[in-house]
């Protein structure tokens, strides 16, 4: 989780933890009519981030060699393999301002595609440095490297082409900023993308679950067709390619920043190779232990951030009055719209592609809203877009649909579930899948349900391995660790920060108010506490600016 879950479909990926590009501002405004254009301006700008080493001459080459040495089961026991990176050409839509050479250097890192076969086969890992302004031109103590989210983001289309001259320093703070495609997505190579799967991108939730199934089925037939190991991806081999990477770009330590499904990373790099990290940052946290799809679990985390968002409403005098009553309206309008589906228009903010989303139920008003919760940014106008669908006006859902519910190439399918399926479906009870959670709306249980059957028969299929049962257990480190989380955060809730937290004896721990999935860009606040823990690990930072902080300003 991050990760970010999509209910429809893929669940966990931009993250969360997931970025959304330029927005299509014209249409925006539109959407929004007149004052209320400017939620998505000043949300463009932190959708753009939210949405997610010295390197001189024309090319060169850093190598290392990595030998076994841990007898860590789960790190495991692989002959030794030379990492390398090799400069090249950026393979992303460089931002606006930004030039290659200067301000950000690209490459590929290669590693073992499986490190348990030993097969001969290798991965291309795609990586961006963007240099801080203060090490320009000379080498960084102390980069970060950005784990992402899903798991299935790329990093580079996500964050890399968000990154401007003009939003630089606001992005990069104080130290070089180090983007990777995790093995699997973005511009790496192989890629586990999933164009059968983008295809039905914009269908409803309703009577799709086979078409998705045999989709997910043609994906895994014609990668393993390609001779791809479907075997190899997952969090224990992408940890190894965090360690591999660290050194082949010629560094002992990096700061790690995880986001969602990446603090699960995050957690097993500080666990298997502690030596590579010098502090990391957990965001919105997804720990090991945690498996999704336990109906429990899913539906809880939805339920309490629906509640949270109709209490924070009912305690807010002006959203309770011109929006009252808005669990009920909303819980009535999912029931209506599940006889009375409607259609609307979008575009995706990604391709700027016009869609016809032509049946629009409850269970999608269900997922949508669950999704929206996310972007910190999209979360006080809320209330207002649900009675304006109580009132036959769609431009707003239309706008927020456009933002959210396209995934397309930042997503990739193929190590969703070589990840997923490895990792949280071997680990899951019948009595996880089975017993229904207690003080959960039936029209979120429902969701959950389809959401679980999708994935389950998904997983039959896929057949990867399972992680050993280590990768399963709370991570213990003494590593500097802050861990931040969001007070409305659907898919992984604050609880799962605290108990995270409980075994990382040199961590920091906060939680944001009003904020959703992905704290880093949210506010000021919680980019001024990261950014100060990346510059002095070793000291708590200042988190007096939460104090000043409110629930969201409700439109």
């Amino acid at each position: 989780m991050g990760k970010k879950l999509i209910w429809k479909r893929q669940s966990r990926s931009l993250d969360p933890d997931e970025v959304v590009p330029r927005s299509h501002e014209p249409w925006a405004e539109t959407a929004l009519r007149g004052g209320s254009a400017s939620l998505v301006l000043r949300a463009g700008t932190l959708l753009l981030l939210l949405l997610t080493t010295l390197l001189l001459g024309t090319t060169r080459v850093f190598a290392h060699q990595r030998g076994d040495g841990n007898d860590d089961p789960a790190r495991g026991g692989s002959a030794p393999f030379t990492s390398t990176f090799q400069e090249a050409p950026c393979p992303f839509t460089l931002g606006a301002g930004i030039v290659a050479g200067q301000q950000v250097h690209c490459g590929y890192v290669t590693v073992p595609q499986n490190r348990d076969t030993n097969d001969g086969k290798t991965i291309r890992l795609a990586v961006a440095i963007f240099k801080a302004p203060q090490y320009l031109h000379r080498v960084d103590p102390a980069p970060v490297l950005t784990l992402e989210g899903g798991p299935g983001g790329a990093s580079l289309i996500l964050r890399g082409e968000a990154i401007t001259a003009h939003n630089y320093n606001t992005v990069v703070f104080n130290h070089d900023l180090v983007l990777f495609d995790q093995r699997g997505t973005g511009y790496s190579t192989p890629s586990l993308s999933c164009p059968e799967l983008v295809a039905l991108e914009g269908e409803s939730l309703v009577g799709t679950r086979q078409i998705d199934e045999l989709a997910a089925h043609r994906c895994h037939d014609r990668l393993v067709a390609q001779g791809t190991d479907l075997d190899g991806f997952n969090t224990l081999q992408n940890a190894a390619d965090v360690a591999d990477l660290i050194r082949a770009l010629g560094y002992q330590q990096m700061t790690l920043y995880g986001v969602s499904y990446g603090t699960r990373l995050a957690l097993t790099v500080m666990h298997l190779y502690p030596e590579v990290v010098r502090a990391a940052v957990l965001d919105s946290v997804f720990p090991p232990t945690a498996n999704l799809y336990s109906r429990n679990e899913l539906a809880s985390n939805g339920q309490r951030a629906f509640s949270t968002l109709f209490q924070g409403c009912e305690k807010d005098t002006r959203c309770r009055t011109n929006y009252p009553n808005l669990q009920a309206v909303f819980y009535q309008l999912v029931d209506q719209l599940n006889t009375h589906p409607i259609s609307f228009q979008t575009i995706d903010f990604r391709t700027k592609q016009p869609h016809t989303i032509a049946s629009f139920a409850g269970d999608d008003l269900v997922d949508w809203l669950f999704q929206s919760l996310y972007v910190t940014p999209l979360i006080p106008a809320l209330p207002q877009t649900i009675y304006q669908i109580k009132n036959h006006d769609y431009s707003r859902l239309a706008m927020i649909y456009g933002l959210i519910g396209f995934k397309g190439n930042t997503l990739s399918r193929g190590l969703f579930y070589s990840t997923e399926c490895g990792e949280d479906w071997p680990f899951l009870t019948p009595q996880d899948m089975a017993n229904p959670a207690k003080n959960v709306a039936p029209h979120i249980t429902r969701v959950v349900d389809e959401t679980v059957q999708r994935e389950y028969d998904v997983c039959q299929y896929w057949k990867v391995p399972s992680v050993p049962v280590v990768q399963k257990q709370s991570v213990v480190s003494a590593i500097p660790t802050l861990v931040v989380a969001g007070e409305y955060d659907p898919i992984t809730p604050p609880v799962d920060a605290q108990e995270a937290a409980k075994s990382l004896s040199h961590s920091y721990s906060y939680l944001f108010p009003g904020q959703g999935h992905g704290e880093l860009h949210s506010s000021e606040c919680s980019n001024q506490i990261i950014s100060a823990f990346e510059d002095d690990p070793g000291k708590q930072p200042d988190s007096a600016c939460i104090a000043h902080m409110s629930g969201p300003a409700f439109q």
